[in-house]
């Protein structure tokens, strides 16, 4: 049934242009900055906050040295977030259809989070579906996470956690994953029976950048030992990066179990067998949910049948 507006008599008045300028107004601050950054002077501006909130029935913004938005204005902000994306996806994908593409998808992957799952899942829909272009974008959760929201990312994937299930979007537990200490296949540390968190902590480590949870699971295993967190004389998230340090020096460093399996089986990596293993996250995937296109239903799909070894 389609939904008809006519009991909302500001939807009918509420223009795209209109979202457009309050995004600016927001983000910019002032009427000042606002007008510069639109090319309009400060009394067009003026006005047309004005008319706006004529429009919606209700002031948007407190007036100030800085302006910032009422509540009225922070429900508008989240509406006009997801419009101005969808808008822009919209965009993209009509460009696609003309260019002879079956539709494109954004994903957000948190920092080298799935690097082994996620590249098996585009292949596996690529297979299915081969005029489908797939664009990744790797980033912390909260960059990705705000991304969702303006509609700029279709999919997250990556540790599932608390901020996941308080985001209000669908989420999803893919497969439960390890973190496992690494070094060069010949490393003298990774032939010993035995070895232990205190040698460890005196060797030199490339880590995870600080912040991230994988890092957080690496001070949080020395500290359960009662040992003191070496300083890292390298942080990346980059698995290339990490592939050629381990080469070059005599650095432990951690990856995701699904990554050290890989890399085990390709000789690049040894695992060090500390004890006990730790722990790492709930991998998943987080998505809006309201109007999902039957391309991104397909990758949720080819996500699902990997993770599932299927």
């Amino acid at each position: 049934m389609t939904l008809l507006l006519k009991d909302i008599p500001w939807a009918r008045r509420l223009k795209l242009r209109h979202l457009e300028m309050f995004m600016v107004l927001d983000e910019s601050g002032g009427i000042t900055a606002a007008a510069e950054q639109l090319h309009m002077t400060q009394p067009a501006v003026s006005h047309w906050l004005a008319d706006v909130e004529d429009v919606v029935g209700t002031p948007l913004f407190v007036r100030g040295r800085r302006l910032k938005l009422t509540a009225a204005g922070e429900v508008l902000r989240r509406h006009a977030q997801r419009m101005l994306g969808d808008v822009r996806r919209t965009s993209e994908e009509l460009e696609a259809v003309r260019s002879g593409l079956a539709g494109r998808l954004h994903v957000g992957s948190i920092l080298s989070a799935a690097p082994v799952l996620l590249p098996k899942a585009i292949a596996r829909l690529q297979r299915d579906h081969p005029n489908v272009f797939v664009h990744v974008a790797e980033a912390t959760f909260e960059v990705l996470l705000e991304r969702l929201a303006r509609r700029e990312l279709d999919l997250i994937i990556g540790p599932l956690d608390v901020r996941s299930h308080k985001s209000g979007f669908l989420s999803e537990v893919l497969m439960d994953d390890t973190i496992q200490v690494v070094s060069r296949p010949d490393h003298p540390f990774a032939r010993k029976r035995k070895p232990s968190w205190d040698e460890a902590s005196t060797l030199p480590w490339i880590m995870p950048p600080h912040g991230t949870l994988m890092r957080t699971r690496l001070e949080d295993a020395f500290a359960d030992q009662k040992v003191a967190t070496p300083a890292p004389r390298i942080e990346t998230a980059s698995v290339i990066a990490l592939q050629m340090l381990l080469r070059e020096t005599d650095c432990l460093t951690v990856l995701s179990g699904s990554v050290a399996a890989l890399y085990r089986s390709l000789n690049l990596v040894s695992t060090i067998r500390l004890t006990p293993q730790i722990s790492f996250a709930k991998v998943g995937m987080l998505w809006a949910g309201d109007g999902n296109s039957a391309i991104l239903s397909h990758l949720l799909d080819a996500l699902r049948a990997e993770a599932l070894g299927v």
